[in-house]
């Protein structure tokens, strides 16, 4: 798999950096030796940035910059391996140099504009879609071009296929010749945008990657961003998603409660040409890069900001207004906790209420949130609970630690190696028990690091059932971040040091309390059900440069007697339910398609045969929608209760069915970074193959742990305690 920017995060600490500006070459090359400086004293490997590293991290950057390898041709990638692939160590430690990076990306736009240059004598070419040819679908992993002409060959077909895909879609030639044309132009614009500190981030990010797939820099507007999404999970703006639309501004939705809602001025589909801070003259942002857009909008809360707008209303786009909105901070409500409750159909004389919490990191007072939403899922006297991992990448180890204990009496969570060999072990010290009730943890591939965490230790306590696929991602290695401008204070003073970004890098692994790692082997649930996961390159077993697994002594903790005398029935039962399900059988009809695409190298472009693929899956995808409309609806009741409900003490929101629960995907990239809706769910969303959105691991899940509820009723457990060293 090629260098990848990973975003499944765990870390220590955090420090905030302001917003940098254009750098100069000396700027450059002193980030660049620190960074180095840092990966080769600090990170866990204990290799300092020599030959070796050198070339991966070389060999990352061309990735970074053209994955699919069809920009670059293969002597401009001999040239630079054979000046730098030995070099950029001693550059970056030795000389302070970080020329490379901009060289070569120097030549890379080069290439670019060479080849959407062609771009619209393709578009407007005659194209043969009975030709029997075909695209690679592995283009990542094939070499670069040997001549600009076989670059140009590759372009062919690449505009070709986008073409093919607008016909299949049954647009018009004109429309979609349009609307690729601007693709292609917004590509190379968005690539030209880059500034040098964007380049820098890229490079350096490159040069982690080199050490271990989570090692990476952010310049001081990645760093801004990684501290609204990772940690803080808010933001001081106005509150509006934002993208960018024909060299305008566009507002796409607001924030419910946000200072542009609020306003009543502002609505979706107004667009932006100015902006001013106060009393200062308003500066035109037509044609801007939007990130810097952004970055005059966000500032500090109580103060005015002032956009010119031409509102959606305006037919010619004549009319001209301006606005003063006073910011404030905006919460990111869709990554925070939140919960559902079911009421499951009566049987055998029970009627079972279960809660489902769903979290999707481990953000700043999460665990918090999480007790404050157990308290009220308690009020509503629920028989069992569900905790959702499903999607958690992971977030801050202290609040993973804290979290883990919400479900039994102080005692260790995790145990931290660093380089020296020195084991720390991380325990909640609250000997407060938030829910001692049956609990399932819920957990998929993409379950990861602090999620792991959770999810290996309530199994190792035995306190919960894990379900879920073969396993989970498998990071199990911490990281940490470091403010450079702080270290650059310290060396040199001021000047570039307020610019200067952070750097997150591996400093130890962490492991179960028994003494296993979760490294690369991941957690494995109690219970696994049918996934395509389990299928799909995902985990960290299929990212370069990973650390290897070892295992320490197990840690001294209460075990409990909760699971493991339940998990043969749970899993008989759970298996005959999986079996006889429809939706499994989705399932497992997905699994069956996608290793049959998973072995071709090729997809053609020829349109007589693509119309019968597409027809077919046409066939499929209304198959299954007509078997869900058919389908008796399930004879429950769903309530979904978010974090500002348990806060204000609200009544329960009725949901007519429960619904797979993802994130929202739009095209839009969120530049103001606030969602587009307060919550991701919906009454009666659709999935990608038509109907309802049925969430089979997610019944099922319910319904293992409704059969554990009974056989705890039937025969209750007796705590053990086991002292393990």
């Amino acid at each position: 798999m090629k260098f990848r920017f990973c975003v499944l995060t765990l870390f220590l600490s955090l420090a905030c950096s302001t917003l940098a500006l254009n750098l100069s070459r000396g700027e450059s090359g002193s980030i660049a030796q620190l960074v180095g400086q840092i990966l080769s004293s600090n990170h866990l490997r204990q290799e300092a940035l020599n030959n070796r590293l050198s070339d991966l991290a070389l060999n990352n950057y061309f990735d970074a910059l053209d994955v699919n390898h069809q920009v670059f041709i293969q002597p401009d990638i001999d040239e630079f391996r054979e000046k730098y692939s030995e070099q950029l160590d001693d550059l970056t430690l030795g000389r302070r140099n970080a020329q490379p990076a901009y060289i070569i990306f120097k030549r890379y736009i080069q290439r670019l504009e060479a080849r959407i240059g062609e771009v619209e004598g393709q578009l407007a070419a005659e194209h043969d879609f009975e030709t029997d040819e075909s695209i690679d679908l592995k283009r990542s992993e094939k070499p670069w071009p040997d001549t600009v002409e076989e670059a140009r060959e590759l372009w062919r077909k690449r505009i070709k296929s986008d073409l093919l895909q607008g016909h299949l879609q049954k647009e018009d030639t004109k429309t979609v010749t349009e609307r690729l044309q601007k693709r292609y132009s917004r590509l190379l614009k968005s690539m030209n945008d880059l500034e040098q500190d964007d380049i820098l981030q890229i490079y350096l990010s490159a040069v982690g990657a080199a050490y271990d797939p989570h090692s990476t820099y952010f310049n001081p507007r990645g760093a801004e961003d990684f501290e609204i999404h990772s940690i803080k999970l808010e933001l001081t703006g106005i509150g509006a998603l934002l993208r960018s639309d024909d060299g305008y501004c566009k507002i796409v939705s607001l924030v419910p409660g946000g200072p542009a809602e609020q306003s009543k001025q502002i609505k979706p589909n107004d667009r932006i040409i100015a902006v001013a801070q106060g009393d200062d003259e308003p500066v035109d942002t037509v044609e801007m890069k939007l990130t810097k857009v952004v970055d005059m909008i966000r500032g500090e809360r109580g103060t005015e900001v002032r956009l010119t707008i031409i509102p959606a209303s305006s037919v010619d786009g004549s009319e001209k207004k301006t606005i003063s909105i006073i910011r404030d901070v905006i919460k990111l409500k869709d990554q925070q906790a939140k919960a559902k409750i079911i009421d499951l159909p009566q049987e055998n004389g029970t009627n079972p209420r279960l809660g489902i919490i769903d979290l999707p990191q481990y953000y700043d007072n999460s665990a918090r949130d999480v007790r404050q939403i157990i308290n009220r899922l308690k009020l509503e006297e629920v028989d069992g609970m569900v905790l959702d991992l499903r999607r958690n990448g992971g977030g801050i180890l202290d609040e993973a630690v804290k979290l883990t204990g919400l479900f039994f009496a102080k005692g260790p969570v995790v145990q931290v190696r660093d380089f020296q060999n020195s084991v720390t072990i991380l325990s909640d010290q609250d000997p407060r028990v938030a829910y001692d009730g049956p609990l399932i943890v819920l957990v998929s591939r993409l379950s990861a690091s602090a999620s792991e965490i959770t999810a290996a230790a309530l199994q190792d306590y035995g306190r919960a059932i894990v379900i879920g696929d073969e396993a989970t991602h498998g990071k199990g290695t911490v990281q940490t971040v470091q403010d450079l401008s702080r270290i650059m204070r310290q060396i040199r003073g001021g000047g570039a040091a307020a610019k200067s970004g952070m750097l997150k890098y591996t400093i130890s692994n962490f492991y179960r309390v028994a003494g296993t790692t979760t490294q690369k082997y991941g957690v494995k649930p109690d219970i696994i059900l049918p996934s395509v996961y389990d299928y799909m390159e995902i985990g960290e077993e299929h990212l370069p440069n990973s650390m290897e697994p070892d295992k320490i002594p197990a840690a001294r903790f209460q075990q409990y007697d909760r699971t493991k005398k339940y998990l043969a029935d749970l899993r008989e039962n759970s298996e005959e339910r999986v079996n006889a399900s429809t939706d499994f059988g989705y399932v497992r009809e997905d699994i069956a398609r996608y290793l049959e695409l998973k072995q071709k190298e090729s997809i053609s472009l020829k349109k007589s045969l693509r119309l019968k693929e597409k027809a077919a899956e046409k066939e499929r995808t209304e198959a299954r929608k007509s078997e869900r409309e058919t389908r008796e609806a399930p004879e429950e009741s769903v309530f979904l209760l978010t974090l500002d409900a348990t806060k204000k003490a609200e009544e329960l929101i009725p949901i007519p069915f429960l619904t797979a629960d993802e994130p929202e995907s739009d095209e839009a990239t969120p530049e103001e970074d606030t969602p587009a809706a307060e919550d991701g769910t919906s009454e009666d969303e659709e999935s990608e193959d038509g109907g309802r959105r049925y969430d089979p691991h997610l019944r099922e899940a319910l319904h293992i742990l409704s059969d554990y509820i009974k056989a705890l009723k039937q025969a209750p457990p007796t705590d053990a305690k086991a002292n393990l060293s």
